[in-house]
C-alpha cells in the first residue's frame, strides 16, 4: 500500500477493529488487546500479481550486483559479510534503516529520518519481551503503551554505507509500471554505546510508569531485556518474508485506525466474527518472531515497514 492508497483507505477501517477486538485476560488481569493478524493468511494476503525489477543500482558501473551480498546477509539479521567487506570492527553493532521514495533524494533523506523510529520499535520488543513474563496484561498494556510513546536519541552511531536500488514494479494484469528508490543507510556503532541506548530507554520506561511495583518487575527484567538486544538472530529467506509480511499488514492496519480516529470515526466492533486469538502478552513471551514483531508495531512504523516489505519482495522476485 503506497501513501496516496493508504489515506484513502478509511472504508476498510471497521474490518481492522478486529485486530484490537476480543479483549483478553491473563491470570486475573484485564489483559491487553488481542492480536488477530500477527501471521499473514491466504485471507488477507494482497494476491495482486506484481513483477519486480531493479532498474539501476548504486555503483553499477563498477560492477557491483544489484542486490550485494553483504545487504541480503544484512536483510536477513547477518552482520558478518559488511563488517568484512567494510572493515568494522567485530564487536560493533550495526544496524540499518530502509525508505523508499520517487526521488533518490527523497529517499535518502527520509532513511535517515526514520532511523530512530525503527530502532526505537526494535528497543520496545527487547522490553517487551523481557518483562513480559514477569508483568500481568494490564501492566504490560502500560508497559507497552509508554514504551511506544518514548523517543530515542542516537548517538556515537557511525554511516558506514549507502546503497540504493531503483525498483521498477508491474502489475501484471493492467501492466501498469511505477518505479521507486530503495534506500538503505547502515551504521555501526561500538558495543558499549549499544548498551547504554539499551538501558537508557529501559530506564525512560521505568520512569514514566506511575505504579512504583511495576517499575520494580521491569527493572529486574533488566538483564533479560539486555540478553535479547546482545542477539544477534538470523533468518532464513523464507522466515524473513514471513515476518515482513506480518508487519505490514498489522501497521497498515495501526496506520488505518489511527487515520480514522483522527478524523473522528467510530469503528465498528466486530468481535464476534472475530476468531480465538492470543493475547499480546501470550506472544510476547511466545519466543515466536514474526508474532512479536508484528504485536510491536505502531502506526509510526508504517513507512519503514513499507519500504522493508519492499525490500523483501525485490529479494525473493530478483534473486541477487
Amino acid at each position: 500500500m503506497n501513501r496516496q492508497q493508504r489515506n484513502t483507505a478509511f472504508s476498510a477501517v471497521v474490518l481492522m477493529t478486529v485486530l484490537f477486538a476480543g479483549c483478553g485476560t491473563t491470570g486475573g488481569s484485564t489483559g491487553s488487546p488481542a492480536v488477530s493478524a500477527a501471521i499473514p493468511s491466504s485471507s488477507n494476503v494482497d494476491t495482486a500479481p506484481t513483477r519486480m525489477v531493479i532498474r539501476d543500482w548504486s555503483n553499477r558501473s563498477m560492477g557491483i550486483p544489484s542486490t550485494p551480498p553483504w545487504l541480503q546477509a544484512l536483510l536477513l539479521g547477518n552482520s558478518g559479510p559488511i563488517k568484512q567487506d567494510f572493515g568494522i570492527n567485530g564487536s560493533n553493532r550495526v544496524k540499518f534503516i530502509v525508505a523508499q521514495n520517487r526521488n533518490r533524494e527523497s529517499a535518502r533523506v527520509q532513511a535517515g529520518l526514520l532511523f530512530a523510529a525503527k530502532t526505537a520499535n526494535e528497543l520496545k520488543q527487547y522490553v517487551v519481551t523481557g518483562a513480559g513474563s514477569v508483568l500481568d496484561g494490564g501492566e504490560l498494556d502500560i508497559v507497552e503503551e509508554i514504551a511506544t510513546a518514548t523517543k530515542v536519541t542516537i548517538m556515537g552511531n557511525e554511516n558506514v554505507a549507502d546503497f540504493w536500488q531503483l525498483v521498477e514494479t508491474e502489475d501484471t494484469a493492467t501492466r501498469q509500471k511505477t518505479q521507486e528508490y530503495l534506500y538503505y543507510i547502515v551504521y555501526s556503532m561500538p558495543e558499549d554505546t549499544w548498551k547504554a541506548l539499551v538501558r537508557k530507554y529501559t530506564n525512560d520506561i521505568i520512569g514514566q510508569l506511575p505504579d512504583r511495583a511495576v517499575q520494580t518487575k521491569v527493572a529486574q527484567a533488566f538483564g533479560d531485556i539486555d540478553a535479547a538486544a546482545s542477539r544477534e538472530t538470523m533468518m532464513t529467506e523464507a522466515q524473513f518474508i514471513v515476518q515482513v509480511d506480518a508487519q505490514r499488514l498489522a501497521a497498515e492496519r495501526a496506520y488505518e485506525l489511527e487515520q480514522a480516529r483522527i478524523s473522528g470515526q467510530t469503528a465498528v466492533a466486530v468481535a464476534a466474527a472475530t476468531p480465538a486469538v492470543q493475547t499480546k502478552q501470550e506472544i510476547y513471551v511466545s519466543g515466536d518472531p514474526a508474532k512479536i514483531a508484528a504485536a510491536s508495531v505502531s502506526a509510526a512504523d508504517v513507512d519503514w515497514i513499507t519500504a522493508l516489505s519492499t525490500a523483501a519482495s525485490v529479494m525473493s522476485q530478483t534473486g541477487k
